[in-house]
Parts: C-alpha cells; sequence; structure tokens
C-alpha cells in the first residue's frame, strides 16, 4: 500500500472543483513536502525520526506532517518538553501548553499570546495568533477591518468590496472542551510552531493570507484532571479497577458542549466574549469519538436559521478535506453521517449566530497508549459519504491521531487562504441579508419583550443573557400599538435589522423535529421564551422600526421596590427565580406564605405570596429594588392561611458513576444563593440524614434505579480513591472520597427511606425519581416505557392540576415544561393511557429524503392566556416565528398529534411497566397516596409546543410533579427537568417551591 501511494505521489493533482476549492500540489516520488527541495530545507531530525518510529501505520501520514522543520530560534515540542507530540503513553498538562505557547510568542515575531478568561477554578484560558509578522504587528487594524465586514448598516457596498479585497480573514482552532479526547491540545501545539517555522509555499500562503488564532485546551480544569487521572491509573497493576475521570469542570461534564444557549459556564462566557470582540470567520473545534477523521456536516435536518451560504460552506470545507487526505491514500476520512445540525446549544454555535462558519472535526482516539482498533462493517462499509472506508483492523497510537488531524487542518487552512476573498464576500453577504430580512424580509420585524410582564425580574435577565450574546436590545422610548400589540414606554425591543437577528431568529423560533429525520443528535425544542416562560412577542407589522425608541447600553433592572405603608410586606409569588434570592438574602428575617389567593391594598395576590410580618423596610426595599421585585406594604396581615417559609438544611447527593447531569441543579442553588451540603451517594450508608438534614436533593444521575443503588461496581479489595494527593493535585476540588465503588447501596436506600419517614423531604428528577418506585417505597405509582413513545429533548405542556399545593405557588394554570422521553410516571387512580397507539418513528425498509415535507402540528402557546388548553394547529415550517402559525399541511400519521382521549385505565398494551404491580400493587410500604400536581395533557394533540413528538398517546394525563408523602415527610418527584442545563429558568421555581414549602406540603390537601 505504502508503495502505491508513493507512485501516486509523482501524479499531477488536478483541481478540487470548479467551486474554488484549490487543491494542494504534490511532490515527485521521493520528493518532499512542496516547496524547497529536501537537502535546501531544514528538517529537524531528530524529531522527524521519532515522527516515523512512533507512527503505528505507514498509512496514517502526508507529506505535510511526516516531518518538523528545524529552528535555531523557535523551540520544539521537543525541546520544551522533552518529547515530540504523538509520543505514546504521555500527556501534557494544559498549563504546560499554555508555557509553550507562551514560549512561542517570546521567540517569534510572528506569534501573539494573551488570556482571553479565566475558569471557574481560577485556571486561564488562553489564545495564540499567528500569521506574518506584519500582520501580528497590525492585528488591531484587521480587527477593525472585520468588523467593518460585520455591520452592513454602518459599511457601504464599496468599502466592503475594498476590504474583501485586502484584509485578512481569521480562522479560530479550539479543542479540548471534553477533556478525555486528549489529542487535539497536543496536536495543536506542533501544528503552531509548524505555522511559526516552515518555509514551504504551502505554509507561507496560509501565514501570509489568514490570521490563525488557536486555543488548546477550552476545559482547563478538565484537562489537569484527566493528566491527573492517566497516570494515576497508569501506575495501576493490570487488572485493577481504573479511576474514572470526574468532575471534568466545577459543574458539568461532556455537557460543557451544551452550554452556548445557557452560556452559564466560564469556558462559554470567555469563548462568547472573544467571538465577539474578533468575529473569527471560522470556529474548528477538534473532537474525538469515531474512526479515523469525520469533518462535520450533518445528516440534517439542519437549524433553519443558519444562512444556506453557511451550509454550502460545511460542505465545501469537507469535501476538500475528505478529498486531499484520500488523494493520498489516507483511509477513513468522512463526512456527513455523524450529528445533525440542529441544536444550537453546541459552543461552535457561537459562530452560526453570528452568521461566521463552524465546524469540527471527531477523530480516533489520540490514546496515548498504542492499541488496535477492530471497528464493526457499520464504520468499515463504503457509503456514498465514505468512499474509501476505515479498515477492518489497523494499529493505533497518538501519532497516528497527530498525523491525521493536523493533514486536515492544514489541508483547511490552506483551502481557506486560497479562497480568502470567498470566504471574506460570503460573510458580507450574510451579514446584508440578515440585517435585510429585517428590513423588508418575511419578518418579524422585531420581538417585544414587556418589561412590566408578571415575572419581570426574569424578563429582564433573559435581556441581558441576549445582550450578552451579541444582540442589541432597544427600549420603547413612547406607548404605540403595532397590530394588536400595545407596546408600552420602556418595554424591550429587540430589531430586526441587525446582523445577528441570526440568533433571534434561531432562539426564538418554534422548532418542529420531524421524527422520519435521522435520530437527533441533542434536544429537538429548546425555544427560548418557552424555556424562560417569559413573554417575548413576535412582531410582524414593519411599522415598529420607525417608532421612538433607545438602544440599552448596559445591564437592565426591572423595576422594584415597595409601594403603601404598614408593618407587614407583602411580595407576590410571581415565580421569579430572584424571589428565591430574596429569601435566603434574608435567611433571619420570619417570612410566611399565603396558602391561598387573596386581595390586599386593591390589589390581587396568588397563593404563595410572601407575606413578612414587621418587616424592616429600611432593611429589605434595597434588596427588592436590586432584584426587580416589588412588594406592597399594609397595616395588616391578610385574612388567609399561612404557614412559615422555614429555609431547610439541605443535603445534596452526588452519584460517583456520573457527574454530568447534576451540576445545573448546583448552578441554580449558587446563582440564587441556596446553601447545601454537597455529599456523595456511598455516604447515604452512614445514617442518621434526618438529624443533619430537613431536604435532600438527588438530581438525575442517567440509568436505571438498580444502577443507581450499585453505583460504581467492587471488584476485587484494592479501594479506588478520587482525591487530592501529590500524584493527583488537581482532582478532589469538588469532593473526595478513599474508594469512589459502591454506590448507594441497599444501606443507604433505607437510610434514604428512613429520612424521609422520619419527616424530610426527598426531592428527585429524571432517573431518580425512578427509584422508590422501583423499590415499592412509594405507593400507587408506575413507572412506564410507552410503546413507540418518542419525545426527545422537547418542551411539551404542562398542566398544573393541583393549584392548591405549595408546588405550583405562583403558576398558571399550564406553562411550557421540557421532557426527555422519559421518566413515564403513572399514578393509580389517575385517567391512563389511550389503548390506541400509533405507528413509531417511520419504516426501516425506506428512506424518507424529504421527511420535512409534512411538519408536525403544534399546539399553540399565548402568553398571558395559558389557561386554555389550546387546540392543534399545523406550524409555519421547522423554525416558525413564535406565534400563532398558518401554514398548511396535515399532521403526520401516527405522530402524536391526534387527541386519545386517556379513558383507558392503567397501562397500554405494549407498555412496560416498573413499580406499581410489578412490585407489589397500588399501595406502598405505609398505605399513603400520592399527590399529582402536573400532568400531561388528556389530548396528544395538545402536547407539543416546541421540538418533537411521536406517539403522545402514551403520555396522555401521566404525571409530570409528584408530592409522594412517606410516613411524617415527603418524596417530591419531577418526570420533567426542571433544571436542565442553563435554559429552564421558567420551571426552576418548581424545585424552589418545594424548598421553601419543605414542611408544609400537605397544605391545600
Amino acid at each position: 500500500m505504502a508503495g502505491r501511494i508513493q507512485r501516486w505521489r509523482a501524479v499531477f493533482v488536478h483541481s478540487v472543483a470548479a467551486t474554488a476549492m484549490c487543491s494542494v500540489a504534490l511532490p515527485a516520488s521521493g520528493q518532499g513536502p512542496v516547496g524547497p527541495s529536501a537537502s535546501a530545507r531544514q528538517v529537524d531530525s531528530a524529531y522527524t525520526a521519532k515522527i516515523k518510529e512512533f507512527l503505528q501505520d505507514p498509512r496514517i501520514t502526508t507529506e505535510l506532517v511526516d516531518h518538523l522543520p528545524s529552528s535555531s530560534t523557535v523551540p520544539t515540542p521537543l525541546r520544551f518538553h522533552g518529547r515530540i507530540v504523538g509520543t505514546p503513553g504521555e500527556l501534557t498538562y494544559a498549563k504546560d501548553i499554555h508555557r509553550y505557547f507562551e514560549a512561542l510568542d517570546n521567540a517569534s515575531p510572528r506569534a501573539k499570546y494573551w488570556t482571553i478568561g479565566k475558569t471557574e477554578e481560577g485556571r486561564e484560558m488562553v489564545v495564540l495568533v499567528i500569521a506574518d509578522s506584519t500582520t501580528i504587528a497590525n492585528l488591531e487594524q484587521f480587527k477593525g477591518d472585520i468588523a467593518a465586514l460585520s455591520d452592513p448598516r454602518k459599511t457601504s457596498e464599496a468599502e466592503a468590496k475594498r476590504l474583501i479585497g485586502t484584509t485578512k480573514p481569521m480562522y479560530w482552532l479550539t479543542s479540548g472542551i471534553h477533556s478525555p479526547e486528549t489529542g487535539g491540545p497536543e496536536m495543536l501545539q506542533e501544528l503552531a510552531y509548524r505555522l511559526i517555522v516552515e518555509e514551504t509555499p504551502f505554509i507561507q500562503q496560509i501565514r501570509n493570507n489568514i490570521i490563525t488564532f488557536i486555543t488548546p485546551v477550552i476545559e482547563v480544569d478538565g484537562r489537569e484532571k484527566q493528566v491527573d487521572t492517566y497516570y494515576y491509573n497508569k501506575k495501576l497493576p493490570p487488572g485493577a479497577a481504573r479511576l474514572p475521570l470526574m468532575y471534568w469542570g466545577k459543574y458539568v461534564a461532556h455537557d460543557n458542549n451544551r452550554d452556548g444557549m445557557g452560556q452559564f459556564l466560564s469556558l462559554t462566557k470567555n469563548v462568547n466574549d472573544f467571538f465577539l470582540q474578533w468575529k473569527p470567520q471560522v470556529m474548528h473545534d477538534l473532537h474525538e469519538s469515531v474512526t479515523y477523521l469525520y469533518s462535520s456536516t450533518g445528516t440534517g435536518p439542519y437549524n433553519d436559521a443558519i444562512d444556506p451560504i453557511t451550509v454550502t460552506e460545511w460542505w465545501m470545507m469537507a469535501q476538500v478535506d475528505v478529498q486531499e487526505l484520500t488523494k493520498r491514500g489516507v483511509p477513513g476520512v468522512w463526512t456527513y453521517g455523524f450529528y445533525d445540525g440542529w441544536t444550537p446549544n453546541y459552543m461552535f454555535f457561537a459562530a452560526h449566530t453570528k452568521n461566521a462558519i463552524g465546524r469540527f472535526y471527531e477523530v480516533q482516539s489520540y490514546g496515548p497508549d498504542n492499541y488496535e482498533v477492530r471497528p464493526p462493517a457499520t464504520t468499515t462499509s463504503r457509503e456514498w459519504f465514505r468512499p474509501n472506508p476505515p479498515l477492518p483492523y489497523i494499529k493505533w497510537g497518538p501519532r497516528n491521531n497527530t498525523n491525521i488531524q493536523q493533514s486536515a487542518v492544514l489541508f483547511s487552512l490552506k483551502h481557506f487562504a486560497d479562497n480568502k476573498s470567498l470566504y471574506l464576500e460570503n460573510y458580507w453577504i450574510k451579514n446584508k441579508r440578515a440585517v435585510e430580512r429585517g428590513k423588508s424580509g418575511a419578518g418579524p420585524f422585531a420581538w417585544v419583550i414587556p418589561a412590566t410582564q408578571r415575572r419581570k425580574a426574569d424578563a429582564a435577565d433573559a435581556v441581558n443573557e441576549l445582550r450578552k450574546q451579541g444582540l442589541e436590545v432597544h427600549t420603547a422610548n413612547t406607548a404605540f400599538t403595532v397590530g394588536s400589540l400595545e407596546v408600552k414606554p420602556g418595554d424591550y425591543i429587540v430589531r430586526g435589522d441587525q446582523p445577528y437577528r441570526t440568533l433571534a431568529d434561531m432562539y426564538f423560533s418554534i422548532q418542529n423535529y420531524s421524527p422520519s429525520n435521522p435520530s437527533p443528535y441533542d434536544d429537538t425544542g429548546w425555544t427560548f421564551q418557552y424555556m424562560r416562560n417569559v413573554a417575548l412577542l413576535p412582531v410582524s407589522d414593519k411599522r415598529i422600526l420607525d417608532q421612538a425608541m433607545t438602544a440599552v447600553t448596559a445591564k437592565v433592572h426591572a423595576a422594584g421596590g415597595i409601594a403603601g405603608a404598614g408593618a407587614v410586606l407583602i411580595v407576590d409569588h410571581t415565580t421569579d427565580n430572584n424571589l428565591m434570592k430574596f429569601r435566603t438574602t434574608h435567611a433571619g428575617v420570619r417570612m410566611q406564605a399565603a396558602e391561598a389567593d387573596f386581595e390586599a391594598a386593591g390589589r390581587s395576590f396568588r397563593a404563595g405570596a410572601f407575606i413578612i410580618p414587621a418587616a424592616d423596610r429600611a432593611k429589605l426595599e434595597p434588596t427588592l429594588k436590586e432584584l426587580g421585585l416589588s412588594g406592597v406594604a399594609v397595616a395588616a396581615a391578610p385574612a388567609v392561611k399561612l404557614h412559615d417559609l422555614d429555609l431547610p438544611r439541605i443535603g445534596y447527593i452526588h452519584a460517583w458513576q456520573r457527574t454530568q447531569d447534576e451540576g445545573w441543579v448546583r448552578a441554580a442553588l449558587d446563582s440564587y444563593g441556596v446553601p447545601y451540603t454537597y455529599f456523595a451517594d456511598i455516604k447515604l450508608r452512614d445514617g442518621k440524614l434526618r438529624a443533619k438534614y430537613d431536604v435532600i436533593i438527588y438530581p438525575s444521575v442517567g440509568g436505571s434505579a438498580q444502577s443507581h443503588v450499585a453505583g460504581l461496581i467492587k471488584s476485587g479489595s484494592t479501594p479506588l480513591p478520587y482525591k487530592k494527593s501529590p500524584a493527583t493535585p488537581n482532582l478532589g476540588a469538588n469532593d473526595s472520597a478513599d474508594d469512589i465503588r459502591g454506590g448507594l447501596g441497599i444501606e443507604g436506600l433505607t437510610e434514604l427511606y428512613k429520612f424521609v419517614q422520619a419527616g424530610g423531604t426527598l426531592i428527585v428528577e429524571g432517573s431518580t425519581t425512578t427509584i422508590f418506585p422501583a423499590y415499592n417505597l412509594t405507593s400507587g405509582i408506575t413507572v412506564e416505557s410507552p410503546a413507540g413513545l418518542f419525545a426527545r429533548g422537547t418542551i411539551l405542556r404542562g398542566v398544573v392540576i393541583d393549584r392548591t399545593s405549595p408546588l405550583a405557588y405562583g403558576f398558571d394554570a399550564q406553562m411550557p415544561v421540557y421532557f426527555n422521553q422519559d421518566p413515564v410516571l403513572s399514578v393509580a387512580g389517575s385517567v391512563g393511557l389511550f389503548a390506541g397507539g400509533g405507528g413509531g418513528r417511520g419504516s426501516a425498509l425506506s428512506q424518507n429524503i424529504t421527511p420535512n415535507a409534512v411538519p408536525l402540528r403544534i399546539s399553540p402557546w399565548t402568553f398571558g392566556a395559558s389557561d386554555s388548553t389550546g387546540t392543534a394547529m399545523p406550524a409555519g415550517g421547522r423554525g416558525a416565528p413564535a406565534g400563532p402559525a398558518t401554514a398548511a399541511g396535515s399532521a403526520q400519521s401516527g405522530r402524536g398529534v391526534t387527541g386519545g382521549t386517556g379513558a383507558a385505565a392503567g397501562a397500554a398494551a405494549g407498555a412496560n411497566t416498573v413499580g406499581g404491580s410489578v412490585f407489589g400493587g397500588a399501595t406502598g410500604i405505609d398505605g399513603s397516596r400520592p399527590r399529582v400536581i402536573m400532568q400531561f395533557p388528556a389530548n396528544a394533540g395538545d402536547m407539543l409546543l416546541s421540538g418533537t413528538l411521536a406517539n403522545g398517546e402514551g403520555l396522555a394525563n401521566r404525571a409530570q410533579l409528584i408530592d409522594a408523602p412517606v410516613g411524617k415527610g415527603h418524596v417530591v418527584m419531577f418526570a420533567i427537568r426542571p433544571f436542565w442545563r442553563w435554559q429552564t429558568q421558567g420551571t426552576y421555581f418548581l424545585g424552589f417551591n418545594a424548598i421553601l414549602n419543605w414542611n408544609d406540603l400537605d397544605a391545600g390537601r
């Protein structure tokens, strides 16, 4: 094979295509890389010899990376670290990668290094920029040029044409967001050196025509933990259990690449800030998970807000990667068959929301130990998108990983440099088109966020978040009416005629994901205003653009304070999350909750309103103003039943088997000042829980009830510690243990049950909701698996059926909720599943090549009138603007859009169950009965608000929120995910209500 490759390299390489994709000329047989002859160029012989030594298969190389040029002034990775990139059995800490990048800056005028922010644990994120020395000296000029091309409202067509011909585009390479994917940060060190030192025409074309930014490690905290973990495991004897990687960052693991919309994590904020400052035309993120290299395009459906030009750019770049490596005989380089391109929560969507190009690679793992790869036939088959597939067997190692992805990156950079004017022109056109859509397109022409809506503090928070991500927001100067919408002075307006309206289209639209599409890679629905439960109203009347308005230039605050006079203060329960912050800020102040609606001082207040007797106005009013909350002072407490809002002692459980999701709940508690004691599931076995805690929060872990109890399996008697030590200085930041194995065990489960029996409140969500029903510790609750149900990461209608429960305080009768497939909870005595069924997700014997031709029917949602069930109606395309949609099209058969009446009790035929009769019937150990607070609608056609749903009959009347009494205590069970990522702020207070009313949950029964 190697001989055939060398003979082929003597052949002239034709152009890639007539689409301006450049080819790379190849050398004749026996010749070195393109450019000077081997005798003329300076090669680092020691480094080059190591490249050849460590490469596990000669087919995984190109003439671009089979050597390293030498330099007398710029240190190679070998000179700096004492080893080359791709050395088996070695990894580099982020702090040392950063030191190397700083050394490159110090050694060469072609590089510049700086920090772009810090992580939660205080480590620095960095960037290294590489170009010719003149460009580096004039970076601010090029930054200004790109800013001009980003805003066609300020730049003329003539000036844009000049800039397209003279300035340089920017390409940002990032890596290391997923800490176990170790190769990108290593490879980027060698790439940086090569781009600085190499003098071949190939590299000079890159260096002289584009500006390359490199951030080698995005998740810096996780990288240090990964390197610690690798070297710890390396010292263990063969056969011993290996320590998993825990806690990449302070809060989440893999979900750090799902924070693009919420932008809670420091790494996401730093990436967003850098992008807004420099506005690179390409953001290219490096990952590892497939065989051997995938260049992203995706299977679709593509996000509707992405400009079609960007889609063509994805394919153009990916085809260059596939073709150039395939021409050189490198197997296993492909595109299309991975990921979809739908959900905007990935980090690299920072590019897409700003009319740039986001792309990524997935590469066979770095290791760093050498290993063998034997992929299945589904990976090695020749397909249209994989013309030169991976081999049935290959020896792999870190040098293979380095060679294949560095070669691909270099081909992409060269293509970008050769076609810089094309990409700059495309960028300019995309920004122009975004502005034009808001002026003369189909609209919306603006979106209005009423400033005085019921959840005004959360509305202000939403405005601040949108501004941080780059959207321009204005406030109305005077009152005016557009269409049927009355706009008040101070209402927030997001104009549609701005370059980053792409972000608005992406966030505010209603998603319509046909189940006939390929399986989604992540969530299918994310509508911003639904997840936050704030009114954000699209405006289809173009006249709004002519109204007087003022740009918002600083953080906004909702109006707050105290009206009236008197010793008693009433703060209505609006479900604004800042109410929780208000309570925790004044933990020592007695506050009570009204158990029913009431009127006072000529105003109406909802059940759950905060009543503060003998209120210290001077102390409380500044906090209310700061938090955007309003209080009313009255002479006497209202004549309504009250109970104290006692702040509980909170225990917070995490599971050592998975630290992925629970951090989002911690994020909410931390942000709103809720104190808690954090401990692992294995500590439950120690008992005496009720003496220490009033409330225990046990967030979703994933897996079955039995896997929660089992935890990490104990194999052998050797402990598996997770803690800080001289050998592992980066571990143990969040929690530590001498042995992380064993889970809560039956002993811990028993102690948890005893805690509730003794009067404690247990709050569970997602997978942990199934534990008590599975072991028959709660009565009348069955966990079901409805046949054919498809509800992947979607926004559905939540119906509050018991508004007297403290868990529902402050909420409307209905609300949008996030649900992701399971758990499905049935409560004995409630209306059961509709016995009819749908047809699943389509036949496997045929391929639907137009899955979006017939959209799902979306149930309408109107803020301010959400107590009605609504009638199913078709949505206006897959990304229809929020509000009533009118596009024609019949509903897809069997997709959960026609109404089951929900009349059949119990589980429908074909549904699998856990709990209930399987584990002993509807009566629990103490004979208590559960209280359903929220449930799905009876009619499947009323369920879907945004996202996807098939066979929704399986959810008919199923519980979303249950208060299950056990002994003297309660288990608050969420089938929905109230704290999903940093996106579902609209349902946070369901959890906060459980905390604030933990010892009064029987109110209203």
